[in-house]
């Protein structure tokens, strides 16, 4: 009984490093089919919880001049792995404006002991998502309208673009999955060097502390309550040179049976104007 309810528990965080991902970047197959464009951003990351590992990932990023493609694996991984098997992937792609981020398309593939889901949103042209399920999902809470619109989903979310000397902290992020709307608050807590678990990335980020608001279909639970508390959450923030853009490379969460840690283990980066690979863990 005690070690179902640390897999339960355990479940939480992983949703909560895809929450927040604002986390973390293998292969995992399209959700849709569509082939991917080639990356110029990859990273490799795992999540421990209380010391031990529990799960690993791997985030895809090709980028162009006016938009995205992102794919995204998360399996739970360790001790845990040997009683409980699951996986999820996740793309999303859409357009890279001065103003932000407007994705067109969401996709996600949960795979749970063998049993398996999917979801994808669409996006129109005024920015309202609109998912679909399958298998229908009977008990979701109706996310009205005007709180859905321009929301970002939980995989475009990892992707901070700023402006020149912009603080990537300063912001607030809508983010719809399907299921679930609410907000991360994202506000500046200090500079930082940090060497991340691996060495997998090795320099400067800027520290901010996570507030969640939930505002329709999160459960208010203790482990929800927690995220809403400002000092509970932290992420780590990497600018990826060249890209004005910025993404996690550690995020920190303090849960109920303990603190997890998202760390990246290993970055690479391809400049789009130069065809020499970098690799920012020998920076």
């Amino acid at each position: 009984m005690a070690f179902k309810k640390r897999i339960s528990a355990g479940s939480a965080v992983f949703g909560a490093a895809l929450l927040l991902s604002t986390t973390a970047l293998s292969a995992a197959t399209d959700p849709a089919g569509a082939p991917a464009p080639d990356p110029n951003i990859s990273a490799d990351y795992t999540i421990y919880i209380g010391g031990f590992m529990a799960a690993e990932g791997s985030i895809d990023a090709a980028l162009t001049d006016d938009g995205y493609f992102v794919k995204s694996q998360l399996g739970i991984a360790g001790m845990p792995a040997r009683f409980y098997n699951a996986q999820w992937n996740m793309t999303s792609e859409g357009e890279l404006a001065d103003d932000g981020l407007r994705p067109s398309r969401f996709a996600f593939v949960s795979d749970e002991k063998g049993k398996v889901k999917h979801r994808e949103i669409t996006y129109d042209g005024s920015g309202l998502p609109t998912p679909v399920f399958d298998p229908p999902e009977e008990d979701a809470i109706e996310v009205l309208p005007f709180e859905r619109r321009n929301a970002l989903d939980p995989v475009s979310a990892l992707l901070l673009p700023v402006s020149a000397d912009s603080n990537p902290c300063d912001r607030r992020i809508p983010v719809y999955d399907g299921k679930r709307r609410y907000d991360l608050q994202l506000s500046y807590d200090r500079e930082d060097q940090v060497t991340t678990r691996n060495k997998g990335y090795s320099g400067d980020a800027i520290v901010c502390s996570v507030h969640v608001n939930p505002r329709t279909g999160m459960r208010q639970g203790k482990f929800t309550t927690m995220l809403q508390q400002r000092d509970n959450t932290r992420i780590w923030l990497a600018e990826i040179e060249g890209e004005s853009l910025y993404i996690p490379v550690r995020i920190q969460v303090r849960t109920p049976i303990g603190a997890a840690v998202m760390d990246i283990v290993k970055l690479r980066h391809d400049p789009r104007d130069d065809a020499d690979r970098v690799d920012t863990a020998m920076r």
